[in-house]
């Protein structure tokens, strides 16, 4: 596989990029990463990713079609696998790419003939395609192909058309720069048996396309192929492509793909793109207001939050100096904490600090866990990097993680689980009446 031939040198990077409220991050310091490269080598390495992405399939070990499928097509030709995204209770989103321009299409279906067939308009590298007219909480059938072409069938399920369906999801943040590390994650998530993921951010290292292939789509295969996700964005996403135009172009998710709500079963949620301004008034802060005011959302049994840059932070890698205004986000404890309480959010799930930690419900009513441990280098407890003290966190865990969660009727149950598969910490919250 790519993601396996590629080594990636460990280092650190400045942080770059626009923020929120006319913040740029302009800091020479490492900012909010514990193993990356500097900005020049990183211009390099990225360079290289990509060059062996495009690699003709003569100069990649172990290329070929699988015994299993003779189907499979030509070595080299799929250089994203399929992944699934933005689940409803009647619809999915399928992705996957190329080396060519090809007419791609998806079979799909309740039964493993099928029955079903979208096809694209024309050739192109980068594939989605949306599968509509599915049947609520009920298991589907789908393959890819090209050019008489298909791959082998994969499953997936759409999402219940009822609050009452007890189901599960899984929470990540942060792989970026550790795709051994997010790959194992990605496996003990599979194992889980999620209905669907979630990711808080920073899913790539500096946004280019080399690494959308190697740090997210080949580590996170083994889940994505059968688990459709969403995506709170980064920071990281904007390193090397300030306007997010590769994660448009690789993202299917509702409205801007920025700021979005969404509902699976009795849980409305509420995504939201931290680089990009949150005031009230502006077109975010409108939608943050529009979304979770909505019917939707309302008659919710939990309404949750997803973004990247968390209200509190105790311990960054580096500490204070690598800690400028931009990294520490308080417009978001400032501005958008608020409003989210004025709005009845009950749990927020963050990423962007490199470990987890839990804030039991504050005064405000919200719950607030970050989850920023799926792969890069961990923000450890080294007396200097100690950035602040915040009564409200109660448990830190300086580990690689994921997280589990449990929703049945009206208790949320969430478990912390680290890279050995043990878990580390539990919570339950109970919706109110």
């Amino acid at each position: 596989m790519l993601g396996r031939l590629i080594v990636v040198a460990a280092a650190f990077l400045v942080g770059c990029g626009s923020s929120p409220n006319g913040a740029t991050d302009a800091s020479t310091s490492p900012g909010d990463d514990a193993a990356m490269v500097d900005a020049s080598t990183a211009t390099v390495d990225a360079a290289t990713v990509d060059a062996l992405s495009n690699m003709p399939d003569a100069a990649i070990p172990d290329a070929g079609p699988s015994a299993a499928d003779a189907n499979t097509p030509p070595a080299g030709a799929l250089l994203s696998p399929p992944y699934l995204m933005w689940v409803t209770e009647s619809e999915v989103s399928v992705h996957w790419e190329t080396d060519t321009p090809v007419v791609g299409y998806v079979d799909y279906g309740t039964t493993p003939g099928f029955g079903s067939l979208v096809t694209e308009a024309g050739a192109t590298t980068s594939h989605e395609l949306r599968l509509t007219g599915m049947q609520p909480g009920t298991l589907h059938h789908y393959r890819i192909g090209w050019d008489g072409y298909g791959l082998a069938a994969k499953t997936f399920s759409t999402a219940p058309d009822n609050n009452t369906t007890p189901f599960s999801f899984v929470v990540w943040g942060d792989n970026q720069n550790g795709p051994g590390n997010f790959e194992t994650i990605a496996g003990l998530m599979s194992a889980e048996t999620p209905s669907f993921a979630v990711s808080s951010g920073d899913c790539v290292q500096n946004g280019t396309r080399g690494e959308y292939r190697s740090q997210l789509f080949e580590p996170i295969s083994t889940l994505a192929d059968h688990v459709p996700f969403l995506v709170g964005a980064g920071n990281h996403e904007r390193y090397s492509d300030s306007g997010a135009v590769l994660f448009g172009e690789y993202m299917s998710q509702p409205g801007d793909e920025h700021c979005f709500g969404w509902r699976y079963g009795g849980v409305y949620f509420m995504f939201i793109d931290t680089e990009l301004a949150i005031d009230p008034g502006t077109t975010q802060g409108d939608c943050i207001t529009a979304s979770l005011s909505s019917t939707e959302a309302t008659t919710a049994d939990f309404r949750a939050a997803v973004f990247h840059k968390p209200p509190r932070i105790e311990w960054w890698f580096g500490g204070a100096l690598a800690f400028p205004n931009e990294m520490e986000a308080p417009w978001v404890r400032n501005v958008l904490e608020p409003m989210l309480e004025n709005l009845d959010v009950d749990i927020v799930f963050n990423g962007h600090n490199h470990l987890y930690a839990y804030s039991p419900e504050t005064a405000g009513g919200i719950t607030w866990v970050t989850t920023g441990g799926a792969g890069g280098g961990i923000d450890t407890d080294f007396a200097l990097w100690d950035v602040g003290d915040w009564p409200e966190i109660t448990v830190t865990k300086h580990e690689h993680h994921f997280l589990s969660v449990d929703v049945n009727g009206s208790q949320m149950t969430v478990k912390a689980i680290n890279i050995s598969g043990t878990e580390i910490h539990q919570f339950t919250i109970t919706a109110d009446p």
